[in-house]
């Protein structure tokens, strides 16, 4: 995904939300020795990267903070580039979304992110299916287009990774299979047996065909 962006300096200021254990983050700091952010809802994840922030000594280009797209601590026109990774996938509320990223970005910036995304035309039987999955919303591409546009956004690029959709969840279900003990102490049989149905659906949806998969790019439109 970091290829897809124009050259990262060591001035860039980077945002990285959904940062999680903040792997991705820590990368990108080491690699490009630049400013970065990381906005995360999880206080253990959160603690885990701090710490291993400290441990890498990069506190003085990284920091942590614990929170989420529905109120962002930092001043307008802050950023050069906003990572979203899939958060965009996992919220019902993808226009307000970009308006506040748009907010905290400066003239000209870039917004990428990947998703998994409703097909043009989904069968019946996956309209159901896709009904059934724990996430609040998936939208078509055209929609996530409408959405930025709404939200004063115009796209750069997209890449179609949809061919490899059904492949990813595959190896998610073996995963959590060959894993199962281990899985089960840290959690229960019903956590495991329910990630292994949901991947399960993931999989047919896009082997039918019903879901895609991509990486999209958009630059802010100053408003």
């Amino acid at each position: 995904m970091l290829r897809l962006l124009p050259r990262i300096k060591k001035s860039t200021k980077m945002l990285v939300l959904q940062s999680g254990f903040g792997t991705a983050a820590r990368y990108i700091a080491e690699t490009h020795m630049c400013k970065v952010e990381c906005l995360n809802d999880n206080e253990v994840q959160n603690a885990f990267n701090q710490k291993k922030i400290e441990e890498a000594e990069l506190h003085k280009m990284m920091h942590v903070t614990l929170g989420d797209v529905d109120y962002m601590p930092y001043n307008p026109d802050n950023f050069d580039f906003v990572i979203a990774q899939d958060s965009f996938s996992i919220t019902a509320k993808k226009r307000q979304m970009f308006r506040a990223i748009h907010r905290v970005m400066k003239p000209e910036a870039r917004l990428i992110f990947c998703a998994i995304m409703r097909a043009d035309r989904v069968s019946p039987a996956g309209k159901e299916r896709i009904a059934s999955l724990p996430v609040e919303e998936l939208i078509t591409m055209g929609d996530y287009e409408d959405d930025a546009r709404r939200g004063f956004f115009q796209k750069v690029y997209s890449l179609d990774l949809s061919k490899n959709l059904a492949i990813h969840f595959g190896k998610l279900e073996e995963a959590l299979e060959s894993n199962r003990k281990e899985l089960v102490k840290q959690t229960s049989e019903k956590f495991v047996n329910e990630r292994k149905r949901v991947c399960k659906i993931f999989r047919e949806l896009a082997e039918d065909g019903d879901l895609r998969w991509g990486i999209m790019m958009f630059q802010k439109l100053n408003s």
